[in-house]
């Protein structure tokens, strides 16, 4: 069996699913609900992130208990998110087609046999805030680990920077100080570059990362 979704349910689901699809909404308005359904998406997504979540299959859903969250492209593809009107559940759902194979001999007129759901857990605005702040503390991100990478690569650039600069200032030595400090800084000088370009992406880094953490 392959899992998919047919393009052709969206509108049905989508009609019977949203509150203003019958109602012209002012430019403003139109602004403010894109603008609700991104921060819905964008907690879906995040606590999905975390593993706040349960996913389960079910063999009916009733889309007329669900708004449907209608931001961006569907989750991982092929889920749409849902918002339950009565508990304010978040979910996201995928329609499981039977023999939905893309080749001259699917049937597109076939219902799904099930829905894939992956069930947001609820909570509130403040322990929402107070559990992706624990994620970020406690969770290995790529953010915290391109920070400390670039820290270890920065300083280990510096000491082979140093290390091949003494190298040649001692290979030299017997030409006189000058001269070897001039052949020094000569054939370190591919090193002294590569750290100047470091720095400036360390310190950006830096700074994304204070950010990140300021969240």
């Amino acid at each position: 069996m392959e899992q998919n979704q047919f393009d052709e349910l969206e509108p049905v689901e989508v009609e019977k699913n949203s509150s203003a699809s019958n109602v012209e909404l002012k430019e403003y308005e139109k602004l403010l609900l894109a603008e609700a359904n991104r921060k819905l998406r964008e907690k879906a997504e995040t606590l999905v992130g975390i593993g706040c979540f349960e996913q389960k299959e079910e063999t009916v859903v009733d889309f007329n208990e669900y708004d449907h969250i209608n931001y961006g492209n569907k989750y991982r593809g092929r889920y749409s998110l849902y918002q339950n009107k009565g508990s304010m559940d978040l979910v996201f759902i995928c329609p499981l087609v039977e023999n939905n194979k893309g080749d001259v001999d699917e049937n597109k007129s076939m219902k799904p046999y099930a829905y894939d759901c992956i069930f947001v857990e609820t909570m509130d605005d403040e322990t929402y805030d107070a559990v992706c702040h624990a994620a970020k503390n406690n969770l290995s991100s790529s953010v915290k680990v391109l920070y400390r990478a670039s820290f270890i690569s920065f300083f280990v650039m510096l000491a082979i920077t140093a290390f091949v600069f003494i190298f040649n200032l001692i290979s030299a030595s017997s030409n006189g100080f000058v001269n070897a400090l001039a052949s020094a800084f000569f054939y370190t000088a591919t090193f002294f570059a590569m750290d100047l370009i470091m720095l400036p992406l360390l310190v950006l880094i830096s700074i994304k990362y204070k950010k990140y953490k300021d969240q």
